[in-house]
This record gives structure tokens, sequence and C-alpha cells, in this order.
């Protein structure tokens, strides 16, 4: 089991836009194979999970996230160069007038599981049906989300490390993107020489959870099975694999 909560160094990815509404349009125009999705927030937490992540070439730093109100948060900035992903839920929450709170769920790829065990990998998706990997715990099968490059902005992120190799902590934040081919998204305010950074070979993660403030994906990607929806009430991982199928 794996659980990272990080401080506060450098400012984190430039927020697009706060609120639903603005998530909602970032990605109406998305489809499958064309264009790069970005889903970053300003003041809003949102949860995300992942049955499997797998990640070739990756980097990360420590960042501050700053809000409206004037409150800035320790994140980490996580870069993947090549990264597949097993099913995605993304929740985030809003209270919207008359109505009440309402959840707004980006889902793609095969079913997220409605809990994931601690300590232990994951090995089917949300509908029972089993993951396959090969020796190197590499994902076979189809519907699996990918993406040249994809960056996480996160408090705090949990899962199963699954065959990590070629990890070196400590490194000097300036030098990591270099070391794994990626380039930050523009306007992002780089790391200074010698702050704490590390980079990762091979990044595989069973029953990824996390508390983000946005996800990027871009270059050449694939978003099979999307589904955006606002519902109302407050959903939870429990309701991955039934928003999945609905």
């Amino acid at each position: 089991m794996t659980d990272v909560r990080l401080g506060t160094r450098r400012r984190a990815l430039v927020p697009l836009a706060g609120g639903l509404v603005a998530l909602v349009a970032m990605f109406q125009l998305v489809s499958s194979n064309v264009l790069a999705v970005n889903f970053t927030t300003a003041n809003q937490e949102f949860k995300l999970y992942s049955n499997y992540l797998q990640g070739a070439q990756a980097a990360g730093f420590l960042a501050t996230n700053d809000t409206s109100s004037g409150q800035d948060n320790g994140v980490a900035e996580l870069g993947i160069r090549s990264a597949k992903l097993a099913g995605l839920c993304a929740i985030a929450y809003e209270t919207v007038p008359v109505v009440g709170e309402v959840s707004l769920m980006i889902l793609a790829g095969v079913p997220v599981k409605s809990s994931f065990a601690n300590g232990s990998n994951t090995t089917t998706d949300g509908a029972g049906n089993a993951l396959t990997f090969d020796g190197n715990g590499l994902l076979t099968g189809g519907n699996h989300i990918t993406a040249s490059n994809l960056f996480v902005n996160s408090r705090s992120l949990s899962g199963f490390g699954n065959l990590i190799s070629g990890m070196n902590l400590g490194q000097s934040a300036d030098t990591v993107d270099d070391t794994a081919g990626i380039a930050w998204p523009g306007g992002q305010t780089p790391p200074d020489a010698g702050d704490f950074g590390l980079t990762v070979d091979r990044l595989n993660v069973g029953g990824l959870g996390g508390d983000t403030y946005g996800i990027n994906l871009q270059g050449a990607i694939t978003l099979p099975n999307l589904k955006i929806k606002v519902v109302p009430g407050h959903k939870t991982q429990a309701d991955c694999p039934t928003q999945a199928a609905g």
C-alpha cells in the first residue's frame, strides 16, 4: 500500500476554470483519438479512481496549488510519458440552487470497482471481468485509456505498487522532465534546481485512488466508453460501476 501526502514547494498546474459548468465544457469536445483532455480546477478537489495505472518514464516534484480564496495547498505534480489506465472514474461535487448537491462524474474505459482492498493488487474491473497482464505486469486486452502524456496534480494518492522499477528519489527537480522525456504543461511554474524530484522508469499501480485538482491527458489519447454525467446527490467510488453501466 502506498499513501503519499506531500508538502509545498512550487506553483502547480495553472487552473483553467472552476465549477461544474466549466468542467463539463472541458470535456464536451472530446472524442477518442482526437483532442487532449484537461480536467483542472482552481478550488475544488475531486476524487480520482482507476483499477490500474500503467506508466513508463514518470517524473514528479512538489508544488503549490493556489486557490481563489488565497489558500495554498501542497500537491505533487506527476507526469508520465506513456500511460495506460484500466478504467477511469472522476467525481466532483457542487451545490446548485434549488437542486442541492450534485455530482459530476467522468467515466471511461472499463468500469472502475466499487472499492479497492488495502494492500493488494486489483485483478478485476467493476463489472467483475478479469484484468489481464503479461509477465512484466503490463495490461493486455482492450477498452483501456491510453495517453502519450499524462499529468496529475494531486494532494494524495494511494494504491498497490506492482513491478515498479528504476526509481530515483531526490533528483534535482529541474532535471526530472528531461530524464523522463516529458515537457510540463504550458503555463506551469517550473521547479527550481535543488528542489526534491523523482523519476521512475516503470510505474504500475493497482487500485489507484486520490484527491486531485487536475488530470491532463495530452498527445495521442484514447477514451473508450466515455460518459459525462451530472447526477443528484453525493456519489462515491461505490457508484462508479453502476454509473458506468447506465
